[in-house]
């Protein structure tokens, strides 16, 4: 793989003469990825249409058509074994900066397809209006970078865009309906500069909670995910001026979808584990600081190697045989009962090269070669071997296909059904009879030799049980759990904090509850032949 791209003059905005707004910890806002069918002044979130964040399947069948025409080419743009695939960056200087840091992570990948090159083609200062007021200093150094990267401009065959405006003022949603037709325009211009673009990925902003200044404070970062919602959508919907499929009329624009969605609530967690802290962004709380940078690049490389519509690609051949998908089923107690938000196991045969666990948050949608996607979402990974995935299900899933996709391109699908709710709690591994993962306030674990006593609160584990937002289902209801038969209080409820798709419930053990080393704990109506249980002091 040849990587090009020398240190940009990122032409950064004036430093601030205080620092970044670190009590900006969260907006209270939702991410677009999280909201689904809820409405944003009456938007629609999701990140496609009415709420969903997978691809319409018609839309998503062209993108890995296109994805198949994206090969070697030569200078001249005709394929060509000896050829190279060029991978764009389009921007202004917060993506010049991620780009860079997802440079370095791609040079020592040893996965990536021995024919790409990426060239990072972002610049500092260059905001989309600025682009098309005045274009050609910018179309110049996007040629110089090219040029310095040995390739041309019709080996261009894959764009990543991350734009924005500086200091908007607009009221919602005037601004972001003109970044959405700067965007459409660029996706013009770009289509029209390089002839053999075929995909174009969009990211809108990160989190602009902690802004010192009006570069691009909230809501507007947020506000900007809708700009690249809509103009996607308008491609879909049939916009001429955003064609690009040659047999529906002239082709204006390359096809587009949404790469990596980078904005997350501040402190507050995503469905992913994806956070923003004020480290991750540098004196005017706008710019990413180095944590940052390795957050965006970390999410784009994870993005690019688990898209259907970018592994054949990006990707080099891989080996090995096509998965095999057996059973998927609660993680907690092993059931088919399934929801959406909650932790999974699936089995089988193939499903991964290798044995690999996730090594951070948020939590990545490959490993070990190997990505899930739920009605085409890929759902966030914790596990993966050859005979055993882990995963989270994506918060807006509902019943359809999973699909198991390994390397490049062999891949198995199989139906999967999914519930409103579906509580489940853990049990420590090897038990017998199985033992609920209980702790007492002290953080000790729950067992024969330090019992649960009546009265007392512990905190006991489960998955399925915390559903996220829902307009639909409405707010969260507290469930009713049975100890030894005698239901018990349920003093709190919430996501167990850096473990996505893990529950946790603060629970009064009832004085009416019997004693014994293996009293069982139940969800009320739930079913399960073998519940885990509690050791409760007499």
């Amino acid at each position: 793989m040849c990587l090009a791209a020398a240190a940009a003059g990122f032409l950064l905005a004036a430093a601030p003469v205080g620092g970044a707004d670190c009590s900006g910890t969260s907006t209270g806002l939702i991410p677009l990825t999280e909201l689904g069918p809820g409405s944003y002044h009456g938007f629609p979130g999701g990140l496609y249409g009415d709420g969903s964040n997978g691809r319409p399947p018609e839309h998503e069948e062209a993108g890995r058509r296109l994805a198949a025409e994206v090969v070697p080419r030569d200078a001249f743009g005709a394929p060509s074994p000896a050829g190279r695939i060029v991978l764009l960056s389009i921007g202004m200087s917060n993506t010049t900066q991620e780009f860079q840091a997802f440079l370095e992570l791609a040079a020592a990948d040893p996965d990536l397809n021995p024919a790409l090159t990426i060239v990072d083609g972002a610049k500092g200062g260059q905001s989309a209006d600025r682009i098309l007021r005045d274009p050609d200093p910018y179309w110049e150094h996007v040629a110089s970078r090219l040029a310095e990267a040995g390739v041309t401009s019709r080996q261009v065959q894959v764009v990543w865009m991350k734009q924005a405006h500086p200091r908007p003022s607009d009221p919602f949603p005037e601004h972001a309906r003109r970044l959405e037709r700067d965007l459409a325009e660029l996706a013009r211009v770009l289509k029209s500069r390089f002839p053999e673009l075929r995909l174009l990925y969009l990211s809108s902003r990160t989190y602009g909670g902690y802004a010192s200044t009006a570069l691009n404070p909230e809501p507007y970062a947020y506000e900007s995910g809708f700009s690249v919602k809509w103009v996607i959508d308008a491609q879909i919907s049939g916009d001429a001026e955003l064609n690009y499929d040659p047999g529906a009329g002239p082709v204006k624009a390359p096809w587009l979808s949404w790469g990596p969605y980078l904005w997350a609530d501040g402190e507050k967690a995503r469905s992913d584990g994806l956070t923003w802290s004020c480290s991750d962004f540098g004196r005017d709380g706008t710019h990413p600081s180095a944590s940052g940078r390795e957050k965006v690049a970390r999410m784009l490389l994870d993005f690019f190697k688990s898209d259907p519509t970018a592994r054949p690609w990006f990707l080099g051949p891989g080996a090995g045989s096509e998965p095999e998908a057996a059973a998927v089923v609660n993680a907690a107690d092993g059931t088919r009962n399934l929801a959406r938000g909650a932790i999974v196991s699936l089995y089988g045969k193939d499903l991964a090269r290798g044995t690999a666990a996730a090594g951070g948050l948020p939590l990545p949608r490959s490993l070990a070669g190997t990505t899930v996607l739920v009605n085409g979402e890929a759902a966030p990974l914790y596990f993966a071997s050859p005979g055993q995935v882990n995963l989270v299900l994506p918060p807006l899933a509902r019943t359809g296909t999973l699909e198991i996709r390994r390397d490049r391109n062999a891949a198995t699908t199989m139906p999967i059904e999914l519930a409103p709710r579906a509580p489940a709690l853990f049990a420590l591994w090897g038990s017998d009879p199985p033992r609920a993962a209980a702790l007492h306030a002290d953080g000790s674990l729950v067992g024969p030799d330090s019992p649960a006593r009546r009265g007392e609160t512990i905190m006991l584990f489960g998955t399925g049980i915390v559903v996220p937002y829902d307009p639909i289902l409405g707010p969260l209801v507290m469930p009713s759990i049975l100890i030894g038969g005698v239901e018990a209080p349920v003093r709190w409820l919430g996501p167990a904090p850096g473990f996505p798709g893990l529950d946790q419930m603060n629970v009064e053990i009832p004085a009416e509850a019997p004693a014994g080393a293996a009293v069982p704990v139940t969800f009320h109506g739930v079913e399960n032949p073998h519940p885990p249980t509690l050791a409760i002091a007499g």
